[in-house]
């Protein structure tokens, strides 16, 4: 990490420690508001000025074969988020939140990977909406990326997401923005352009990198999908023996599923896909990039917010 990295990033910690800190004081002071306007005890849940979320997941990738080698690798990744919106007038909301993510990979000594690889991150962001066509926003993740063997200020990483957009009559909206990854030893400037578009209440397209999907609204409760996933992932390494500072595990995703709402405030989602183009990519290191064999994996997430 370059000092002008640094700075940036130190910058960012203190923001978010400013905007968690305001986020604080003005849900304190809306939640005992003696005129009891912001106050919401059994209402509607449109009424509410705040909003908690959480999101949980599981996607196990069956074991394959490392090319090149003897040794076989099987991933499971899990991970937990929470979130709080918090509506400070008609066009700004605030969110606060934090996660954790454990990426667990099976494998022979002979392959020479991590275990364990650990994300803990903190979530605070903004979203502006100019009118209710156009609306801009900003996420800030900063935290600890790495095998946590000995945390440092190198495991530190600050994903970074920018987006606006806009909302047209037809049912189709546009967005652009950019994801800039603080940190990274990879690809850090990553542009984002895509649309979605919701032609009746049974259908919508979503064409917004890294995440491509098609869903069919079938009823209030059930949703069919088919969907991409072209994310990846990097962690600090201060395990000497792995011969590598850095790791990133990159794979291309393809996946169908269900998403069950039994009721509107809970989504329990399953899906099951192929994963293909996967392979480990070291950093800082003389080791080239270790590919495996496609394998079919399977996903598993719950959603509810109160």
């Amino acid at each position: 990490m370059n000092q002008e990295e640094e700075f940036v990033m130190k910058s960012c910690l203190t923001l978010v420690t400013i905007l968690l800190v305001s986020i604080f004081v003005t849900s304190t002071c809306q939640a005992t508001d003696p005129v009891g306007e912001n106050v919401n005890v059994g209402g509607n849940n449109k009424d509410k000025s705040s909003d908690w979320d959480t999101h949980l997941s599981m996607v196990h990738l069956f074991s394959a074969n490392l090319r090149n080698s003897t040794a076989d690798v099987d991933i499971t990744d899990l991970r937990l988020k929470v979130t709080r919106d918090i509506k400070l007038n008609d066009r700004l909301t605030m969110t606060l939140g934090g996660g954790y993510g454990l990426k667990e990979i099976d494998s022979s000594l002979s392959a020479g990977l991590p275990h364990d690889l650990h994300s803990l991150f903190v979530e605070a962001g903004a979203t502006y909406r100019f009118n209710n066509k156009a609306f801009a926003s900003l996420k800030l993740s900063p935290g600890f990326y790495s095998d946590f063997e000995d945390l440092g200020e190198d495991d530190l990483r600050m994903p970074t997401l920018a987006l606006g957009g806009y909302s047209f009559n037809n049912g189709l909206s546009l967005v652009g923005g950019f994801i800039y990854r603080f940190g990274y030893r990879s690809t850090q400037f990553i542009p984002a352009l895509g649309f979605r578009y919701q032609p009746n209440q049974y259908w919508k397209f979503d064409a917004i990198a890294p995440r491509p999907g098609i869903t069919y609204i079938a009823s209030r409760e059930i949703q069919l999908f088919v969907a991409g996933d072209f994310a990846s992932d990097e962690y600090e390494l201060k395990d000497k023996s792995l011969g590598a500072k850095a790791i990133k595990y990159v794979d291309y995703k393809a996946m169908a599923g269900v998403n069950y709402l039994p009721i509107p405030t809970i989504k329990l989602s399953s899906s099951v896909g192929y994963a293909f183009e996967r392979k480990f990519e070291f950093y800082d290191t003389i080791r080239s990039d270790q590919r495996m064999d496609d394998v079919p994996f399977f996903k598993i997430t719950l959603n509810f917010n109160w």
